[in-house]
């Protein structure tokens, strides 16, 4: 791990450029962050900040039993009026320097980004998680937002500059709807946004949303129910090159595909990622599907040159390790010559004073090898992951 450790970067934290002091933050940002590159070819990088792993806006309602939970796990009681925010920094310069983090979205309840897009013509989506200030209940207390979390899509046509208001998701069950994923443009327009959601009984199905006009509006295209009676928990979606949608599932990463457009979806088979979280995929040029990911406890990496059949693994039959050091769940986008950006937080200290850290990572030209790509204060040589020189694609 030491050219990670050599190449990663911190860019923003409670100790590295933090955001000012405001009502509700105490040292924490990250758990959800997400980047993209610009028009302009500026990098753009969103992400909560707050006091603590879930930033309730106070006054909250919280199960005793839960409540005592998370303090044993480092929640700590705080005036946080509209909790946690989603704040931004941006670098014009590949990341060599970073603006002062300024603040995007701060909504009457807790909001964490969940998704940043860069369509075509330039627009932003931002995908936003308002979590409400009750949790370990099953019913909404009295004056406060009747569903525990929900999903809503906010757009900016300046390069992140100024935002529209949240346009919340229809929920597909009553209790919940979340998300932590990137949406997919197919090659008629259409924009697919997948989430999660929770049932009466506690179950997780998951959701496709579909927008035809740039993500101004939505519809609930399609619920996804598994047979087995399992968790379809933060879904990603992938456009394959042969015109199918990918679908992969935490914990156990399972593979769904759809060959309509999202309508319908098959249950393949299971990717040797388990327990897989926060995943985030990209298509390379030939079809490479490259899946970065908190998997096993820490940031890890695979790929796929059969359309998902198959995964890239180390000796032990895992994702490559990309940070063995942090926890990860991260976010990130493809650049222009095929390397991926991955921005991910480090949850240090009970994730009560945490940080948000890039590295950058690309596959070679034969699909063999790993390489970690120098930071922007790094030397100019990549060089290959330890262990990874003769790993193949199918291995």
């Amino acid at each position: 791990m030491t050219r990670a450790r050599r190449c990663r970067r911190k860019i923003v934290g409670w100790d590295c450029n933090p955001p000012d002091p405001f009502p509700g933050y105490g040292g924490m940002v990250g758990l959800g962050q997400d980047a993209a590159q610009l028009a302009n070819g500026d990098w753009l990088v969103l992400f909560h900040a707050g006091y603590w792993h879930i930033s309730l806006a106070t006054p909250y309602v919280v199960a005793e039993p839960t409540l005592r939970k998370w303090h044993e796990r480092g929640f700590r009681d705080i005036d946080a009026p509209r909790g946690g925010r989603i704040m931004a920094v941006r670098s014009d310069d590949a990341g060599h320097n970073w603006s002062k983090p300024w603040t995007v979205y701060d909504g009457t309840w807790s909001d964490t980004p969940v998704g940043l897009t860069r369509l075509a013509n330039g627009e932003l989506l931002l995908f936003v998680n308002q979590q409400a200030s009750w949790y370990g209940l099953s019913v909404a207390p009295p004056g406060h937002l009747p569903v525990n979390t929900r999903i809503g899509v906010m757009r900016s046509a300046d390069d992140g500059n100024t935002w529209t208001e949240p346009a919340w998701l229809e929920m597909p069950c009553p209790f919940y709807q979340r998300a932590h994923a990137q949406a997919e443009v197919l090659p008629d327009g259409a924009i697919l946004y997948p989430t999660y959601a929770a049932d009466g009984a506690g179950t997780l199905h998951g959701a496709i949303h579909r927008s035809d006009d740039a993500g101004r509006s939505w519809r609930l295209l399609s619920r996804i129910e598994r047979d087995d009676g399992q968790d379809l928990d933060e879904p990603s979606l992938t456009l394959l090159r042969d015109g199918r949608l990918m679908l992969l599932s935490r914990l156990d990463a399972a593979v769904w595909y759809s060959a309509d457009d999202g309508y319908t979806w098959q249950l393949s088979h299971h990717a040797p990622f388990a327990p897989l979280k926060a995943h985030r995929t990209a298509v390379l040029a030939d079809g490479t599907v490259v899946c970065w990911m908190t998997s096993n406890g820490v940031l890890r990496v695979s790929w796929s040159q059969d359309g998902g059949a198959t995964w890239a693994t180390d000796g032990d039959g895992l994702p490559l390790a990309l940070d063995a050091d942090f926890y990860g769940y991260p976010g990130g986008f493809l650049l222009g010559d095929e390397s991926v950006l991955v921005v991910y937080y480090d949850a240090a200290n009970q994730q009560q004073r945490t940080s948000i850290w890039m590295l950058r990572f690309r596959l070679n030209a034969l699909r063999s090898k790993l390489e970690i790509l120098p930071g922007a204060d790094a030397g100019p040589v990549a060089e290959t992951l330890p262990g990874t020189e003769e790993l193949d694609a199918d291995a």
